[in-house]
């Protein structure tokens, strides 16, 4: 009978651990959302978007509200900007290795994309992507 449990436990930790990470994910859409709307603000006073935090409201976070991620404006202007949440080393979120960073992009016109990192720095723009559950 312990045999028959260990084997079943083997089997249904991997999936567990995996379920609980991808419901981690929502705390880097949730930093993400909250840049997103703190741009918005940036840019209806400014001709163009903040590209740091230094330039954004004081409410501006640099981490994710669980902080399970760490955010960053990779770039911004007149048009638009990329931002991304990059699980942190220290935390459970560094072993979901396939979507360890969350980025959204939004380019001229308003059209918003988002993509994701795997721990090679690889990224996924595909409209398929798995990591941003929507």
């Amino acid at each position: 009978m312990t045999g028959v449990i260990g084997v079943l436990a083997l089997i249904a930790y991997p999936s567990f651990q995996d379920s609980v990470r991808k419901s981690r994910r929502s705390d880097a859409v949730a930093g993400l959302n909250q840049l997103q709307q703190l741009q918005e603000r940036v840019r209806g006073q400014q001709p163009t978007y903040a590209d740091s935090f230094a330039s954004m409201p004081a409410t501006a976070a640099s981490t994710s509200p669980l902080r399970y991620y760490d955010l960053s404006i990779n770039a911004a202007s007149a048009t638009g900007y990329s931002m991304t949440a990059t699980a942190t080393a220290n935390s459970p979120q560094f072993a979901d290795t396939n979507c360890r960073g969350l980025r959204v992009e939004m380019g001229a016109g308003g059209q918003i994309s988002y993509s994701s990192l795997n721990a090679a720095g690889d990224l996924d723009t595909t409209n398929a992507n798995r990591c941003w559950v929507k």
